[in-house]
């Protein structure tokens, strides 16, 4: 939509008052348009994504990815990462896990991840495929797994290309995939102990003026 204004009419529109002079209404989604705060996401009839989902499907699966606390630098744990994983696209599911469950366990197991998974991720080219990925790449961080790694950050920077063009994402291209590539580091190995992490933007800058994220996202 155009403006914050025009959200908060559709959203809330019983909220706003004309008045003789000028309008009285909240002025919450122009706090949010301009990165001021991000929504409270609490139960509750006024909580903004589920406002925002009643109106725009997709709007709170992609506010409660698990992409944000990956870029926040939050730890997961190998379970963690297999329940973020099993939480996005049923295509994406299917790809990266064991059909069903093996004898005496309740739970799926992750596939091998290899180049053949990785192509298919990024034929993909989706938000989920994007959020898979980095994912991927957090799993290398906790197994300790340079192939893995190197896999995943090659495989984010091939699907970057369709990726600028989905809604949602080509509006904010250059801020999120700087944001995106401040993670996703390439580990380059000077001895068989020393490594460093080497980051290779996207091309376009950042926002003239701004950090390098101008939008705020959960938390960050």
């Amino acid at each position: 939509m155009p403006s914050a204004y025009s959200i908060e009419m559709k959203l809330d529109g019983e909220r706003i008052r004309k008045r003789d002079t000028d309008v009285a209404r909240p002025r919450k989604w122009d706090g949010y348009e301009k990165g001021k705060f991000v929504p409270a996401d609490k139960p509750g009839p006024r909580n903004a994504i589920d406002q925002a989902e009643a109106v725009f499907p997709g709007t709170a699966k992609w506010f409660r990815s698990p992409l944000w606390d990956v870029l926040k630098k939050r730890k997961f744990d190998q379970l963690q990462i297999d329940n973020a994983l099993f939480s996005l696209d049923p295509r994406i599911i299917a790809l990266l896990f064991e059909p069903k469950p093996r004898e005496g366990e309740s739970r799926r197991r992750l596939l091998p991840f290899d180049a053949g998974s990785a192509r298919l991720l990024q034929a993909l080219a989706t938000f989920d495929s994007l959020v898979a990925i980095v994912l991927m790449a957090h799993l290398a961080e906790i197994i300790a797994s340079p192939q893995l790694r190197e896999l995943a950050v090659n495989t984010y920077a091939g699907m970057q290309e369709k990726l600028r063009g989905i809604p949602g994402l080509k509006e904010v291209a250059a801020d999120f995939f700087h944001l995106v590539d401040s993670y996703c580091k390439h580990w380059t190995f000077l001895s068989p102990s020393q490594r460093m992490e080497v980051t290779f933007f996207s091309g376009n800058e950042p926002s003239e003026g701004t950090q390098p994220v101008k939008f705020r996202l959960p938390g960050l």
